[in-house]
């Protein structure tokens, strides 16, 4: 069954399943994206137990792990898949799912390992401060990003957004030494976190409806740029000075 065709967020996951199709076969890819559908909280419950509904904590909808199954059985099968996640579970229940969706259509996929990077200093704060900004509103995270992006949140909360960025391209970059040319690494994190990656490594600034849930970004590292997939366009840039070798 086709289910992402029938979700209304949908529509930039499938934009980017049509982008692979216009990959160099010979030449290995990346994917950074955010997770799957989530459950949602609502502000009575929210104050009512806020411990208990802590936004890291938040697990993936049954909806949304069949989602993120159709995708990777939506992905070309001559690839050879590895799968990063964050630490946080419904990360690694997308990660699983897009894992099971390829082997269900005879390719070959691995969950590799927990990304090693965080950007959160300090957790509680984190959560304490998208709760009074109202951030878990408003799905998507455009909000939160602009304020991580322009400076606006402690560094004793969250690490700054450039370093981060640094760290991600180091990581990417790094895990593809080695790799056969039908390598394709895919690393499912959150909306903030990819909004953070396309403004550092490309210029381009948060789309104002945030990140979809299995959004983000494609790309292939080649001698004359980065080729990149953002929603429905293809643009080749040129690295920032810092890009790791």
């Amino acid at each position: 069954m086709d289910v992402l065709a029938l979700l209304d967020w949908s529509g930039p996951a499938r934009h980017l399943l049509e982008s692979v199709k216009m990959l160099d076969s010979k030449t290995p890819a990346i994917m950074h994206i955010r997770h799957t559908a989530r459950s949602t909280v609502s502000r009575e419950e929210l104050e009512r137990d806020s411990k208990r509904h802590e936004l890291h904590n938040l697990r993936s909808t049954q909806i949304g792990v069949e989602a993120a199954i159709d995708f990777g059985s939506s992905l070309p099968r001559d690839r050879d898949y590895s799968l990063y996640h964050t630490w946080v579970p419904r990360s690694r229940e997308t990660a699983d799912g897009i894992s099971r969706g390829v082997a269900s259509v005879g390719g070959r996929a691995r969950v590799v390992e927990v990304i090693p990077y965080s950007m959160t200093v300090d957790r509680e704060a984190f959560e304490r401060l998208i709760k009074s900004q109202g951030w878990y509103i408003k799905d998507g995270g455009y909000d939160g990003a602009c304020h991580w992006i322009a400076g606006l949140i402690p560094e004793t909360i969250l690490k700054p957004s450039s370093e981060f960025a640094k760290e991600y391209a180091r990581m990417t970059v790094k895990n593809l030494y080695g790799s056969s040319s039908d390598s394709f690494h895919i690393y499912v994190s959150h909306d903030n976190l990819i909004m953070a990656l396309i403004f550092h490594w490309f210029g381009v600034p948060p789309y104002e409806d945030g990140i979809r849930f299995l959004e983000g970004l494609l790309m292939q590292i080649c001698d004359d740029g980065l080729h990149v997939w953002l929603r429905d366009r293809h643009v080749v840039y040129e690295p920032p000075y810092w890009w790791p070798n």
